[in-house]
Formats: C-alpha cells, structure tokens, sequence
C-alpha cells in the first residue's frame, strides 16, 4: 500500500475521534486565531481562498465567518465529513473536497491565499506541494504556512509524551499506538516527519519562486496554546512554531 492510501487510512479513522475543540473556550480561540489571520492577509476585501489540509474545517471556517470564498480540501473522506458537520452548526458555507495536496485539481492562478496548517509533516513531497500551492496562487497572491518542529528527542520530552500519551488515552480515548501502527512503516518517506524550521520553508518558498518571503515565530499563539489546551497537549508539546508568508 502506498505512503498516501495509508496516510488517508489513518486520518479516516481518526476523524472519529477527533476535536478541535479541546480547549479551556472555543470562542476565544476563534477570537484569537482571527487576529492572526487578519494580521497575515492585511486586507479587507473578500478573498478567494484554499485551505489544503483542512482536517475539520478549521482556518476554512474561520475565513468563512470573516466573510471570505473558501475552498478547504484534505485526502480524508472522515475529515471531511467532520468539516461539513461544523460548516453546518456554523451555517456557513465552504467547498470541501477531497483531493491531494501535492496534485491540486485547479487551474493555475486560481486563489487569492493558499494556507495550510501543520501539514507538512504528512506529505512525502513537501516541495512539490509548495510548487502546486504556487501555481494555484494568482500573481500577487500568498501562500501562508503555519507550521513548526513536533519532535525532541531528548529524554525529558520523550517521558512527558509518554505520560501526555497516557493521559489523551484515559480522557480522550486517543491511542498513541494507533498512530504509530500507520506510521512506523511510512514515516522514513516523510521528510518532515518530526516538523520543520522555518529556514526549511524559506529553502522551499524561494525555490517555488516566491518572494517578500517573512517568518512569524508565533510567541502569542504560543503562550495562548500553553494556557488554553488539553492537559495532555500541555504535556507532550513544546511545538517551535512559526507562520511563514510568501508572495507570488
């Protein structure tokens, strides 16, 4: 089977299971992460944009509400239905489809911002991903990426994912063994498996030929996410993340 069908395998199953809203007020971290899209795009006209990745729907919905054109596509049926689910206790409106980030199903030109977050790491092709992003990009249009490194492999960290493990499986029925029993065999064919800096995305936009590229380290977000996530997210995290801008 290959790298993607198990990716997308996994991704249905966990739809299940999965909730953005494990935080201390959902409302709040609306409020919140507006302000950091608004400060991205810098604009108040409405906007033709495309969320690759969109899991559950949630920076689609987000620009949705702000008043903007959103396609949001991810390469899981499960997501997907789960974004669709919230469209609709939002009564907003989004075009969800499910496709694949590394092959967009669009004419080149099509969008005003391309914005994905925390996808990388599941793409065996990061910069062939970018290079489609860019293409689907109109001329003065924006890619932004919200990423960061997941990953250290100190002791420390290693102990505190293990108990933030134990405690997702005891109050959120979330398994860190399921994950590794899609991942183990496919996350050597994934070069952003463990996260990625923000001097790899700069490589990457400038090679897609992007340019007014900027980095946002994200210290506001990072200090909100520390005091209004999950016991367990507190635990097993110690995320470097940034957003990273570029102008086509």
């Amino acid at each position: 089977m290959d790298v993607k069908s198990v990716i997308g395998m996994y991704w249905d199953k966990r739809s299940q299971t999965y909730d953005e809203n494990r935080y201390n007020s959902q409302n709040e971290v609306r409020h919140f992460w507006k302000g950091i899209l608004k400060d991205a795009i810098r604009t108040d006209e409405s906007l033709k944009i495309l969320d690759v990745g969109t899991g559950t729907g949630f920076l689609a919905l987000l620009f949705a509400e702000m008043g903007h054109s959103v396609t949001g596509m991810d390469i899981s049926r499960g997501m997907l239905e789960k974004a669709q689910h919230n469209a609709g206790k939002l009564k907003l409106t989004v075009d969800f489809m499910h496709c694949d980030a590394e092959n967009l199903p669009f004419e080149d030109e099509t969008f005003d911002i391309v914005i994905n977050r925390h996808l990388l790491w599941t793409l065996p092709s990061p910069g062939i991903a970018i290079n489609e992003w860019s293409r689907a990009v109109k001329s003065g249009g924006k890619i932004m990426l919200i990423d960061g490194r997941w990953h250290d492999h100190t002791i420390d960290m290693r102990l505190r994912r293990l108990l933030g493990g134990i405690i997702a499986f005891m109050t959120e029925k979330r398994s860190p063994r399921m994950f590794m029993s899609y991942y183990a065999n496919i996350k050597d064919q994934l070069p952003f498996f463990n996260g990625s800096g923000s001097n790899h995305i700069v490589d990457l936009f400038t090679e897609a030929g992007l340019k007014n590229i900027s980095v946002d380290t994200l210290e506001k977000l990072k200090e909100f996410e520390n005091k209004n996530r999950s016991l367990s997210y507190r635990i097993a995290n110690k995320p470097s993340l940034f957003l990273a801008l570029g102008e086509k």
